[in-house]
């Protein structure tokens, strides 16, 4: 079946949409040192295009772009942001989609919770207010372009990128005329001018979604709270303190006569940004492993 030209038109807008989102994320990765993974042949995920990652249930999800602490074109790292993008045309689905991008990452950002991911989502088009407020609710960070925005971005390449359903609407010969006269623009020159007008326009929350993204990226262990269950518990001010800690309160735990008791280990790692993390062990050696995965 051929494809309909209204939904050659849609692509269109959403392609340069998403190289508007990855402009902005590729720019943080390379400030800080990440790997930015997104829909593509890649050797670590041995070259298939999707972004895949598993959740502790064994359930797979594919996302949109992952930002990787080590990760390289042949080794996957450690994901410490997940952005999913969209482009909607009508409100009637943009509920459906704020829930769809939930189910995509709530449940990885759980599973690697120990690293406290950053959760965002850059959407362009039609959304609600409803619809944005359910993902900021659930701690995502959100930069919305407004359809508005999209139209006056193409304007500047002198194209009239509006479009309606239904009687009356936009015709396949209105589509064929916006196709046209985008495909004989020159690139890439065009979508930059595309990208600069978009970010001329939303300069502010633009800036605004970025420093959140970086502010997660560069949290910091502020603190640890150990409390060995034989009664008694220390502060830390680092990682490496606490290692050193269990590590030699294991050395001499071992000479006390009580040495046979059964213990339990629980930290608690607190960062500069207000957030925490509580976590029990019942094995030191675990609870060594979970402080040496913040070194």
């Amino acid at each position: 079946m051929a494809e309909s030209l209204a939904h050659r038109w849609g692509q269109i807008i959403g392609d340069g949409f998403e190289m508007f989102v990855r402009n902005i994320l590729g720019e943080v990765a390379q400030r800080h040192g990440l790997y930015l993974d997104f829909k593509r042949p890649r050797n670590a995920r041995g070259g298939q295009g999707k972004v895949t990652w598993q959740d502790g249930y064994g359930n797979k999800h594919d996302l949109d772009y992952v930002l990787e602490r080590g990760g390289t074109e042949d080794t996957l790292g450690v994901p410490i942001a997940f952005i999913e993008s969209a482009w909607r045309r009508y409100t009637k689905h943009s509920k459906n989609k704020a829930q769809e991008i939930e189910a995509a990452v709530m449940p990885i950002a759980l599973t690697f919770s120990r690293h406290q991911p950053f959760c965002g989502a850059v959407l362009a088009g039609e959304f609600t207010r409803n619809a944005l407020h359910q993902l900021e609710s659930k701690g995502f960070g959100v930069l919305h372009i407004p359809y508005d925005s999209i139209l006056a971005a193409f304007r500047e390449l002198g194209i009239d990128a509006s479009s309606e359903d239904g009687v009356g609407g936009t015709t396949e010969e209105q589509f064929r005329e916006k196709i046209a006269k985008w495909e004989s623009q020159p690139q890439p020159q065009a979508t930059n001018r595309l990208l600069a007008k978009l970010h001329a326009l939303h300069q502010r929350e633009i800036a605004d979604f970025k420093q959140r993204l970086e502010a997660a990226l560069t949290r910091q262990v502020a603190s640890i709270r150990l409390t060995v269950l034989r009664g008694h518990s220390v502060e830390c001010s680092d990682v490496a303190s606490a290692i050193a800690y269990l590590i030699e309160e294991e050395k001499s735990y071992r000479l006390r006569e009580d040495g046979d008791q059964r213990e339990a280990f629980e930290v608690q790692v607190r960062f500069n940004t207000g957030a925490k993390i509580d976590a029990t062990f019942p094995k030191r050696a675990e609870a060594i492993a979970f402080l040496r995965s913040f070194s």
